[in-house]
């Protein structure tokens, strides 16, 4: 669909990116409505080849629209193409399902779909911490959970006040508290660890001939994120491009990303406006992360994308420009 001979990255609003390269466009979780009195208005979209998705977003009904406005091909888990072609009646050959690890490819484009584990946010994880609790308190009581080293690693989930909770959360996602959780888990049968380890999704790479590779990973990026993750992701390569949410009151998910990904450009976006959100949207400046990647990963350039920006990919060199250099 696009014709451009350029391949331009845009970051429109929320989760949407569009990615246009040649004689393609592609949409990340696109998003085309609005909220109004706390009621959904579609707006009017417009096509793509490929729409893909990470995860069932608040605005999975926006990639509906464009799947039922144009001819795009979803990209996206199993479980996620059979609930769309299931809603949608759509043809078999408009989806793609991948598997984590799994790649799709046609002439000119590689899709390479990368296993992420989004944080549930906040307010989600407050919620879901307050459920946990419940389950372990009608097993252990409260003074017998702090004083054994094995629920201990529970505690700082005891007090679930909103600041209390987004601090405590971070608390368990050390990797010596998620082994204790791990242990919690198999004594009672209680799902601890979901609280850290976040929803699962998808992130993607890119590769387009003739242009540096591109590595979307959404909200996948954050304090529960392991080494280990993310050095099974730079084992399918370093990618020219990183895109990663930008959220939370730690700057070191984001650097320790771009050192173990090693990207040339890394692109930090914010799918909320969490200065409107008072309290429970309490996040550092995206100044802080771009200083942090600055002086923690000096060899990348990093980059806030705002709404509406734009990030033009420089032809990747040939073999013999390189030779000739």
């Amino acid at each position: 669909m696009s014709q451009n001979s350029q391949t331009r990255i845009t970051f429109h609003e929320h989760t949407f990116f569009e990615v246009q390269c040649p004689g393609r466009t592609l949409f990340v979780d696109p998003v085309f409505s609005h909220s109004r009195r706390g009621r959904r208005v579609a707006d009017p979209v417009r096509g793509a080849d490929y729409v893909l998705l990470t995860s069932a977003t608040p605005w999975f009904d926006d990639a509906l629209d464009v799947l039922e406005a144009s001819e795009a091909t979803v990209i996206a888990t199993p479980r996620l193409c059979r609930q769309i072609g299931k809603e949608l009646g759509l043809d078999r050959e408009r989806l793609l399902d991948l598997e984590a690890w799994e790649r799709a490819s046609e002439q000119g484009l590689r899709v390479t779909a990368l296993p992420i584990s989004a944080s549930l946010g906040a307010e989600a994880s407050i919620e879901e911490g307050a459920s946990i609790l419940r389950d372990v308190a009608n097993v252990f009581p409260q003074p017998r959970m702090r004083n054994n080293p094995i629920l201990g690693a529970l505690s700082p989930l005891l007090d679930l006040g909103t600041q209390t909770s987004s601090r405590a959360l971070g608390m368990i996602g050390t990797p010596r508290s998620m082994r204790s959780l791990d242990r919690v888990n198999d004594l009672l049968g209680v799902d601890v660890t979901r609280v850290a380890r976040g929803r699962a999704g998808l992130g993607f790479l890119l590769e387009m001939d003739g242009f540096p590779s591109v590595m979307h990973l959404a909200d996948g990026v954050h304090a529960m994120t392991s080494d280990a993750d993310l050095e099974d992701i730079a084992e399918v390569c370093a990618p020219g491009v990183l895109i990663m949410q930008a959220d939370g009151m730690s700057v070191e998910p984001v650097v320790r990303a771009a050192r173990i990904l090693e990207p040339k450009t890394v692109l930090l976006y914010r799918a909320r406006d969490p200065y409107a959100q008072g309290r429970r949207g309490q996040t550092l400046p995206v100044g802080h992360f771009l200083s942090a990647i600055e002086e923690g990963a000096p060899e990348c350039e990093a980059l806030h994308l705002r709404k509406g920006d734009s990030f033009v990919l420089d032809p990747a060199p040939t073999a013999d420009a390189a030779a000739a250099k």
